[in-house]
């Protein structure tokens, strides 16, 4: 009879790692490699093959300047958006190509229901920015974004069509930490046809995001608009 072989360490961490934070949300933080080490009881060379296993397996994802982040345990199917870190990055975490087309970019007087939006007075000074965004080459969304300019820098010179808006925010230390969100669905107004590449009333997804920074204020008021098929909303609910 064949003696059979123990597994290796690291292997037998990376999958303790996994049982313990397997009901982690998408992209939610792993601890770092000494904290790792206490928790395990093991080396930190160790825990390193570990987490080189769950990279390679597709489990986590490693960030440089960032962290470790939790992707989990099973595939995507078609786009998920985790929208704390941002359109641009949650597609390229997904291993596809996030582009834009900049339709509008522009400094401009808030109106009545952006100002209440934005938690300031009617008539203030917002940045407006309207984009399609594209996946792999294929629209998936027209997006209209609006930021007091009392606490963004000047973001009418920055090409938006390949680069991050909130990587943009965190460069200019604006950290985003939570976003509201509410989703509804509504018929295509003729210009929103047109961006969208469809017929004049029929259904669409727009998803209305309050995005907060660490310093509690309001930073952003986004719509993005997408075709109704194309939408999928999960949400996961704990005890």
């Amino acid at each position: 009879m064949k003696e059979r072989k123990e597994k290796p360490l690291y292997i037998k961490v990376s999958e303790d790692i996994l049982e313990k934070y397997r009901y982690l949300e998408y992209y939610s933080p792993l601890p770092g490699e000494r904290e790792l080490c206490e928790i395990f009881h093991t080396s930190r060379p160790t825990i390193r093959k570990a987490i080189d296993v769950l990279e390679k397996d597709g489990k986590i994802i490693r960030l440089q300047g960032k962290g470790t982040f939790f992707v989990g345990n099973s595939s995507h199917i078609a786009h998920e958006t985790n929208s704390v870190i941002g359109f641009y990055n949650d597609v390229c975490l997904q291993g596809k190509d996030a582009r834009s087309k900049v339709l509008l970019q522009n400094v401009e007087p808030a109106t009545e229901f952006i100002a209440e939006k934005l938690g300031i007075a009617e008539g203030d000074m917002v940045f407006h920015l309207e984009r399609l965004r594209y996946i792999d080459g294929e629209l998936y969304s027209l997006t209209n974004s609006f930021h007091p300019t009392e606490f963004c820098p000047d973001l009418r010179k920055i090409d938006f069509t390949e680069i991050s808006l909130y990587n943009t925010f965190e460069e200019h230390g604006i950290h985003i930490a939570k976003m509201r969100q509410m989703l509804s669905v509504k018929a295509a107004n003729a210009y929103e046809a047109m961006q969208l590449e469809i017929e004049e009333g029929e259904p669409i997804s727009v998803r209305s995001c309050i995005t907060y920074d660490t310093k509690e204020r309001i930073i952003e008021y986004v719509e993005i608009k997408t075709q109704a098929y194309k939408t999928m909303f999960e949400i996961t609910v704990y005890k």
